[in-house]
């Protein structure tokens, strides 16, 4: 078997990889949510705009959304690396990874409906809308395939 970069590894070497990918990812999101909010504050203190707050505090909202499912992401790859798949607790930050990002896309429809000056499309929000049901479904779909596997664990 080939892995990504052409070079042969067993698939244990190659999920490895990929799962350390996935965690400088997250990391990397960390760190862009806290500089960037750094930078934001800095806009804040430098501008003395009336309504400097209303244009920052979709991002803002956004940023923390971002962060925590950041973190729910990165909590989910160590349980995956110590061989905890097919958990509960992974189907529990799956699902709070959808209700986050369904929030987030609430949270941005409100605030580009009372605070936003332009009449612009709410497509943004309806993408976070999207895939935090997607990620609610996926969540379901864990639970019930665990409820399963524990019922086949108990029939002899």
């Amino acid at each position: 078997m080939k892995g990504i970069f052409g070079i042969k590894k067993n698939s244990k070497e190659e999920l490895e990889f990929v799962m350390f990918c996935l965690m400088i990812v997250c990391v990397s999101c960390l760190l862009f949510v806290f500089f960037r909010n750094l930078n934001l504050c800095y806009d804040l203190g430098k501008d003395d705009t009336d309504n400097l707050i209303v244009k920052l505090l979709p991002e803002n909202v956004t940023l923390m959304a971002m962060a925590v499912c950041s973190v729910l992401i990165y909590l989910m790859l160590r349980n995956v690396k110590k061989g905890q798949v097919f958990t509960k607790l992974n189907s529990d930050f799956i699902m709070a990874i959808g209700v986050v990002l369904e929030c987030n896309g609430i949270l941005q429809m409100v605030l580009n409906a009372f605070l936003s000056d332009a009449v612009g499309g709410n497509t943004i929000p309806m993408v976070y809308l999207l895939l935090g049901v997607f990620f609610l479904f996926i969540a379901c779909l864990f639970k019930v395939g665990i409820r399963m596997q524990e019922e086949q664990d108990l029939t002899i």
